[in-house]
């Protein structure tokens, strides 16, 4: 089994199987599309996109349906045949989190969900047609849409 190095968490095994690749990469990150999810080490409900191209690129997710259980992500088949999904329902959706310095305050990123299909290990970013207060939708607290 290989380990892979990353900046957060120290050489960590993985075995090539469990790493999800983005054909068109992700926006905003040259140069990476290979990544793993590894749970976080503090057991809550949020996944780390770690990077197996870049060890200091780790990215907090989560469900969005934990704090906004109304999202839905509708597309195109044709967006989701680069990664070999006839249905969104068939694979699953992670929100993108931005975490400020008063974690209180996170983030997620609506508009831009990451879709994985888990059977050809396959995902990528969209971006939906939905308004831009999507970019920063609040996990906790009243102003959650939950």
């Amino acid at each position: 089994m290989p380990t892979l190095p990353t900046r957060r968490f120290g050489p960590i095994p993985i075995a090539e199987a469990d790493v999800y690749t983005f054909p068109s990469g992700l926006p905003g990150f040259p140069g990476a599309s290979r990544f793993v999810l590894l749970p976080d080490p503090g057991g809550a409900p949020f996944q780390w996109l770690q990077s197996a191209d870049k060890p200091e690129l780790a990215l907090v997710t989560c469900d969005p349906l934990l704090f906004a259980p109304d999202y839905t992500v509708v597309v195109k088949a044709e967006d989701l045949a680069p990664i070999g999904l006839a249905d969104v329902a068939k694979g699953f959706v992670l929100a993108i989190l931005t975490v400020p310095s008063d974690p209180k305050l996170t983030t997620a990123n609506l508009l831009g969900p990451l879709i994985f299909n888990p059977g050809t290990m396959l995902a990528r970013q969209l971006v939906l047609a939905k308004p831009v207060a999507f970019t920063r939708v609040p996990v906790f607290g009243a102003a959650a849409p939950c």
